[in-house]
């Protein structure tokens, strides 16, 4: 053959690799958005066989173990999930989509040390991606490192000034911390700046609450809502608002949306029921509280707020066994406060017994609420800060 020939030959030979290969990644990213939809409309079974095709036609295709991971993460399955994502890393160890939901399961876990890791493989790999730093923020505040927190998102801000989700972590670190004046300037100045940032109204309105401004805090989160009008965790801090000014009916109204959005929501439901109670419903609410009992979620709450529907009712043994029963699974509480547990029964008198317990308990109820319920608050903000699932 000749020189020529031989040229020409090795010419039509790169171009039909080159044409072969782009064929190929054509078809896996066909194979793999159709796999990714079937995860987003919750379509496990043909997500799970999509993507075990395309890993039997493509083994070192990253991304699908990725998906693989998204599709075990959507169903709570972590374990698999991280077993996912870790072969996607084997093939990848910079794969960005890889290391951040690692990251954020790890997050999930309480594992915080591992998340920590995932995040800053995920900034050596990318130095200005603003999610890993923020997620990285997120680590070190729950850590109760706020310095480290805060030096993360001030590093986010340098690369890019407009990433107002920073300046919001910003915000909540400076509450935190019990500076409510930067805080509220910090809200402010990103509500200045865009408007339709409704994660900003939202946690103005948190601010308001916690300050017990509870007119300007049903503002703010009517103007969240506005943005945001399925947000369960907005509908339950309205509700929560409209509770504290004593509008009863606005209160139920929110409550019952929050729950409707989001049935496994248990605030809400104690929202309800505490509406219930102050409109004299005692029936209603009794019927509510028995149903949360045979859960395992609140139990605390749950039995002091029958024993106070049972008080109202004047059925002063039932509320004592139910004050009896706050007392088995608020143990906290009890470490706390060991006169709850010290307190005698009167013998053959249920009512002065009863009475008793109502006034132990007047002193901590406040405390049960949190306790037992937990910070309604903050539940919202993790409720709002779903998993990305960067792909």
């Amino acid at each position: 053959m000749s020189q020529r020939n031989a040229t020409n030959a090795a010419q039509r030979q790169v171009g039909t690799t080159g044409r072969r290969k782009g064929s190929s990644d054509k078809e896996l990213k066909t194979r793999m958005d159709a796999a990714r939809a079937h995860i987003k409309a919750n379509r496990f079974d043909e997500g799970m066989e999509a993507f075990t095709a395309i890993l039997k036609r493509y083994p070192e295709a990253a991304p699908a173990y990725v998906g693989l991971g998204n599709l075990f993460a959507r169903q709570g399955d972590y374990d698999k999930a991280l077993e996912g994502y870790a072969n996607a890393l084997e093939r990848d160890e910079t794969l960005l989509p890889a290391l951040l939901m690692s990251g954020a399961i790890y997050m999930k876990q309480g594992q915080l040390d591992k998340a920590l890791d995932s995040y800053q493989a995920a900034l050596a790999a990318n130095p200005g991606l603003g999610n890993a730093r923020l997620r990285l923020s997120r680590v070190y505040a729950l850590m109760g490192k706020d310095d480290e927190a805060a030096g993360c998102l001030n590093e986010a801000l340098r690369y890019n000034p407009q990433f107002e989700e920073a300046r919001l972590g910003l915000a909540g670190i400076y509450q935190r911390n019990g500076d409510n004046d930067a805080a509220l300037r910090e809200l402010n100045g990103i509500i200045n700046r865009n408007p339709e940032f409704w994660q900003a109204h939202f946690q103005l309105a948190r601010l308001h609450a916690t300050q017990g401004e509870f007119k300007e805090a049903a503002s703010a989160c009517k103007k969240a809502l506005e943005l945001k009008s399925d947000s369960a965790p907005m509908h339950y801090l309205l509700g929560r608002a409209y509770m504290e000014m004593g509008e009863f009916d606005r209160a139920l109204r929110e409550y019952t949306k929050a729950s409707e959005n989001d049935p496994a929501m248990l605030a809400a439901k104690i929202g309800i029921v505490r509406v219930h109670i102050e409109q004299g419903n005692l029936t209603e609410a009794r019927k509510l509280l028995v149903a949360m009992s045979s859960g395992s979620r609140s139990l605390g709450l749950v039995h002091r707020l029958l024993a106070d529907v049972f008080m109202r009712q004047g059925e002063y043994g039932e509320a004592v066994a139910e004050f009896k029963a706050t007392l088995l699974h608020a143990k906290k509480l009890v470490e706390k406060h060991p006169e709850l547990a010290a307190l005698t029964p009167i013998e053959g008198d249920d009512r002065a017994t009863a009475e008793a317990y109502q006034q132990a308990f007047a002193k901590v109820d406040t405390e049960i609420s949190v306790t037992e319920e937990g910070s309604s608050l903050d539940a919202a903000e993790a409720e709002e800060s779903e998993m990305v699932e960067a792909e």
